[in-house]
């Protein structure tokens, strides 16, 4: 890889640092999910559909008429979706389709805010990197000299790296780098048989991490980590792994799905930890809520059955969502707090007496005005919804770990009680 192509990544450090201390700034306001339906059924089409945190509901909005979904990211108040044949544009405020254009073998979507890259996979067999407009999703250009099927894209000041583990039975993986802003592909290396499978990348403190996908039939995963200079620091393999798609980062963790369940790449020490135990079902998708540190995850035995599931960072199950039969796409829409629309992120509540047997006490700070109330159990069932109160009984609660949300006219909180 040539040097320069990694050093202008320095610049996503600055960018990632101050988003962190904004983080403050920002709030949930909805999960963007996208349901790519009974894959037997040639009359199932991918449908998307929005989780509110707030309200814990579904709405299903918009009806992409193909048959699977690869991916989704949000910018700036649109979703852009990758389905099977199409990019689709859609508003995710008046939840209307803005633009559409035909992209056959759409794998994985990125944006830096002025262009929408997309990497190409089957049945392709040309051009497995193209460049679109974001406002009505007209190609820009082709990326002529990608060798093979692209997969995940980390882009930061004008330049794309792209994994390129090449099609089925490829024993080696490579890296593009790509300036789209002249959209001239500058380089791709071929990192060899360790990459094989290369899937998508993370960056902290100016080190370049790379995710190998396990093989079907192998039981190891493989993180590669690179300097500004695009060589090699660390090669390692996790034995008895199986890893899978990234899940997302927040600060020098980058979660990713192991094992079918979650597991935490520790991008300081390189060290692998489970969080969310192995799923039942397969994993149809997951991603991480930096702002709630919580992590969605939807399950699918893609014909007739699917949930989704909230889990907090320390794998406890928290909540579930109506996710359809295989919701393989999400991704958080996060927007800037206004003085009418703010998370309560300072706001400091107190449950007594905590354990408690029949009556639970609340106490709230900061003139937090209480206007519903809701509790999840241990395992995500909704057991108490209800209006205001300053206390609520729960003798009728069997005994365990439950969880309180509790909202305002603006804002929310949540704290955890034992039940006696």
């Amino acid at each position: 890889m040539k040097k320069i192509y990694f050093l202008s990544l320095t610049v996503l450090a600055i960018a990632l640092s101050a988003f962190r201390a904004n983080a403050q700034t920002n709030y949930t306001k909805q999960i963007i999910f996208v349901n790519g339906g009974d894959f037997g059924n040639a009359d199932d089409f991918v449908t998307v559909a929005s989780y509110d945190p707030e309200t814990q509901t579904t709405t299903e909005f918009a009806t992409i008429y193909t048959q699977s979904v690869q991916d989704v990211i949000i910018n700036d108040g649109y979703a852009y979706v990758a389905a099977q044949d199409s990019i689709v544009k859609l508003n995710i405020d008046t939840y209307e389709k803005v633009a559409s254009v035909a992209a056959s073998g759409i794998n994985q979507l990125s944006t830096d805010g002025n262009v929408l890259t997309a990497s190409i996979w089957y049945p392709a067999t040309e051009n497995y990197v193209r460049i679109f407009s974001l406002d009505d999703l007209s190609l820009i250009t082709n990326i002529e000299g990608i060798s093979g099927e692209a997969a995940g894209i980390l882009i930061n000041d004008g330049i794309a790296l792209v994994a390129v583990p090449g099609g089925w039975g490829s024993t080696t993986g490579k890296i593009a780098a790509i300036d789209i802003v002249e959209n001239t592909l500058l380089s791709e290396d071929d990192y060899g048989d360790f990459y094989a499978g290369i899937g998508y990348f993370a960056y902290y403190n100016d080190i370049v991490f790379s995710f190998m996908k396990t093989a079907w039939g192998d039981s190891t995963a493989k993180v590669a980590s690179f300097d500004n200079e695009g060589n090699v620091l660390a090669e390692t393999t996790f034995t008895n792994a199986v890893l899978a798609n990234g899940t997302g980062q927040l600060q020098d963790k980058y979660y990713v799905e192991l094992n079918n369940g979650i597991a935490a790449y520790d991008m300081i020490s390189d060290e692998m930890n489970m969080i969310v135990d192995p799923q039942p079902a397969s994993i149809a998708a997951s991603t991480i809520d930096t702002v709630n540190n919580v992590i969605y995850l939807t399950t699918t035995d893609f014909f007739s059955s699917g949930d989704g599931f909230i889990y907090d960072l320390d794998g406890t199950q928290t909540g579930l969502f109506d996710a359809g039969i295989s919701a393989q796409a999400i991704a958080v829409d996060y927007r800037l707090n206004s003085g009418a629309d703010r998370i309560a992120d300072k706001t400091i509540i107190s449950l007594f007496p905590n354990p408690a047997t029949d009556i639970i006490n609340i106490k709230t700070e900061n003139d937090f005005n209480i206007q519903r109330i809701n509790i999840v159990d241990g395992m995500g069932n909704l057991v108490y919804n209800g209006n205001a109160s300053n206390s609520i009984d729960i003798s009728n609660l069997n005994p365990g770990v439950y969880f309180m949300n509790i909202m305002g006219s603006n804002s929310r909180t949540s704290s955890r009680f034992i039940k006696n």
